[in-house]
């Protein structure tokens, strides 16, 4: 294999990474709201329903709305920060999803928190809050889709190395 072809199977492993990890969780966040609820839906046919299976319902539901605008909010700088810091790491490293997931929250704390603290100095008051709400909805998206980006990967170079055996 050229290194020509090695770097363009490389770089599009991370563009499709990138690109598919948010959606995945997405999917995955609608997944359980959609069981949760037609768990509920069922109970309450037979029963009342349980107060712990509403709160469940509710969770979900709330996570996934978060979800779906956490999507619009965080993609750009997960995909422009959580790539450039991904490209570096995959540069000397095999993909470990737990150590992509520690590398974008870093990347995310590090990135936002500088920027909030900045606007905090600087007193400005409305772009102090939107940075403090992407540190910390960074804080929680940032590592799932990092994890979710190594596991793409990891998952992606396995095939390939099966493919060209």
């Amino acid at each position: 294999m050229t290194e020509i072809t090695r770097n363009t199977e490389f770089n599009s492993d991370i563009i499709i990474s990138l690109v598919t990890a948010p959606f995945a969780t997405l999917l995955v966040t609608l997944g359980f709201y959609i069981a949760a609820i037609t768990v509920a839906a069922v109970v309450e046919l037979f029963v009342d329903v349980p107060k712990y299976l509403s709160d469940i319902v509710e969770f979900f539901g709330a996570a996934s709305f978060v979800t779906v605008f956490a999507i619009p909010f965080g993609f750009v700088q997960f995909v422009l920060i959580g790539g450039w810091v991904l490209r570096r790491y995959l540069a000397a490293h095999t993909p470990n999803p737990v150590v992509i997931a520690v590398l974008a929250l870093a990347a995310n704390s590090m990135a936002f928190g500088l920027l909030y603290g900045l606007s905090t100095l600087a007193t400005l008051d409305g772009f102090s809050v939107f940075m403090k709400l992407f540190l910390f909805m960074g804080a929680i998206f940032a590592p799932v889709w990092g994890c979710v980006a190594g596991l793409l990967i990891r998952h992606r170079q396995t095939q390939r190395n099966q493919s060209h055996v």
